[in-house]
């Protein structure tokens, strides 16, 4: 299987799932993890909706590495980043709609993005500086099947 074909395989999965774990250290350098609606563009970067008095968002100012997990079962397979986040304090942003468009207000057992929200909300922005894609799911995604790491960026 080529790059590419790993690659667009890893965009299907990404556009299959809404939420990712995205970790984080805390000025005690605590990790810290959140759960968060994402979208990705065709560069592999993550953009996140965040609050501004959020306790992710301090840690970020503190250390803008982080790192993120999509898939969390039952399925054996997931996509794992760690990146630099850029923060982008103009809420008036074009994925601000895509990640909306993505989660889909359907359910009311939802992540509550916008009760969540007290002074104001964020675009986080992670451009990977490396992502990977395991994948044990012999069954359910065969041509990527694997007990290595695809490493795509």
């Amino acid at each position: 299987m080529t790059n590419e074909d790993l690659k667009k395989e890893a965009f299907q999965f990404l556009d299959e799932h809404v939420t990712a774990a995205m970790a984080t250290v805390n000025l005690l350098g605590e990790p810290e993890v959140a759960t968060m609606y994402y979208y990705t563009d065709d560069d592999f970067n993550f953009y996140f909706i965040s609050a501004r008095n959020s306790q992710k968002l301090k840690n970020i100012e503190a250390n803008k590495n982080v790192a993120i997990v999509v898939g969390f079962g039952p399925a054996p397979i997931t996509i794992q980043v760690g990146g630099i986040v850029e923060i982008r304090y103009d809420f008036n942003d074009e994925f601000v709609n895509k990640i909306f468009e993505k989660i889909n207000f359907h359910n009311l057992d939802q992540w509550p993005v916008l009760q969540l929200e007290k002074e104001g909300l964020i675009i986080l922005k992670v451009k990977p500086k490396w992502l990977v894609l395991l994948n044990f799911d012999k069954e359910g995604h065969p041509n990527t099947y694997s007990h290595d790491f695809h490493k795509l960026v």
